[in-house]
């Protein structure tokens, strides 16, 4: 008989992206052309234990995959977390409004941060008193006052802190999608995973079986009404193209004038490139890089969430426009496995050997620290 798992307290869980990687990293084996063959742990490591999730729909997603207990509502509903406090892992995405610069603190900000969602974040912690936590958000987090806080409550609790920002297509995701993490630990300075030596996974790589034509099935749908004039834009828009190669007479009113920035607006995928970021809105060309490769029409929700590295069983609840922000707003399932098998090492007691206390460009951040060695400074440069 082994160890039991570890457990798991996955807050602002969204569908599961997280958890998924964590728990059941398996599940990520053979989709689609990704070559996704020996995802997995030994043993079973981790098992979520709770997770907190504001939106209905996304939360019986959570429940539909997942067999921990799942609180639907608002974080700040939560008295205490205290009946959790066996949990040895906090993780979570807690979403922000606007990020504060470092160097413009409002008084009134710092009054009410014990409501915002970050600091509830920082409650949970402090109640559960985790071995490790880890915070994932947009880069911009690491540049904000939110970001700096949430560093200096950390240590205040007694938490050896580091911060990166990972790019998910170098832990084999067919996705070039950037996010910042904090992790934290009480059992010494932890790190996080170094890039896997893995071929870059492509567009191709992700969807490339899939029908041209969605097959309106296991979420093979794309968007719906769309007009003729939206058609006649897709097909000007050749492999690699966008807005910009829109014709004038096709080209909406609000474009003609805009002739610098978002080349990704109206923009074709590439087959043999990482997508872009898949974001809430992914199935709107308007709102990105967004169309297929070499279909006319957008990418389906099921093209979506194998880019995200969600495997085709994994079952989504809700409505098109409910499903595609639970995709876009996770983690992927591929990246978070790597992060989870460095933690996993860290719980069995490896930590860096590197100083976290080294002299950094900003008295609050640290170092960041992959695989136990120092490959990069990677740290924010602040206007003190």
């Amino acid at each position: 008989m082994g160890r039991p798992p570890h457990k798991v307290v996955d807050l602002f869980s969204g569908a599961g992206g997280f958890s998924l990687g964590l728990e059941m990293p398996e599940r990520l084996n053979g989709i689609a052309n990704l070559g996704y063959e020996e995802i997995g742990f030994e043993d079973d490591l981790f098992e979520t234990v709770l997770a907190v999730e504001a939106d209905d729909n996304t939360a019986e997603t959570f429940r539909r995959n997942f067999g921990a207990e799942v609180f639907e509502g608002d974080i700040r509903d939560i008295d205490s977390f205290e009946r959790w406090d066996d949990a040895e892992v906090v993780v979570g995405g807690p979403p922000c409004q606007g990020f504060s610069n470092l160097n413009k603190t409002q008084t009134e900000e710092l009054d009410d941060e014990r409501n915002t969602l970050w600091r509830q974040f920082l409650r949970a912690v402090e109640e559960i008193e985790p071995d490790v936590f880890l915070i994932e958000n947009v880069p911009r987090f690491l540049k904000s006052r939110q970001g700096a806080r949430t560093v200096e409550i950390a240590e205040e609790l007694g938490y050896t802190t580091v911060v990166d920002t990972l790019w998910a297509h170098e832990y084999g995701v067919p996705q070039k999608r950037k996010r910042a993490f904090v992790l934290g630990s009480k059992l010494g300075v932890p790190f996080f995973p170094a890039k896997t030596d893995e071929e870059t996974r492509t567009v191709r790589d992700a969807i490339g079986d899939l029908p041209n034509e969605p097959t309106e099935e296991n979420w093979h749908v794309s968007r719906k009404h769309v007009t003729e004039l939206s058609e006649k834009r897709f097909r000007e828009v050749p492999p690699g193209g966008n807005r910009h190669d829109l014709p004038e007479e096709l080209m909406p009113e609000c474009w003609k004038n805009k002739t610098r920035g978002g080349t990704d607006l109206f923009g074709r995928l590439w087959w043999d490139r990482p997508s872009v970021t898949i974001r809430t809105e992914f199935y709107k060309p308007e709102k990105g890089r967004y169309l297929h490769p070499e279909a006319n029409r957008s990418i389906t929700i099921r093209e979506g969430a194998r880019l995200q590295t969600f495997p085709d069983d994994f079952e989504f609840y809700g409505a098109r426009t409910r499903v595609a922000p639970q995709i876009g707003n996770a983690v992927p399932p591929k990246l978070s496995y790597h992060i989870g098998d460095a933690i996993a090492d860290h719980l069995d007691g490896k930590t860096s050997d590197i100083d976290p206390k080294v002299d950094t460009e900003h008295e609050v951040f640290q170092k960041s620290f992959r695989g136990g060695e120092v490959e990069q400074a990677r740290l924010s440069v602040f206007n003190e």
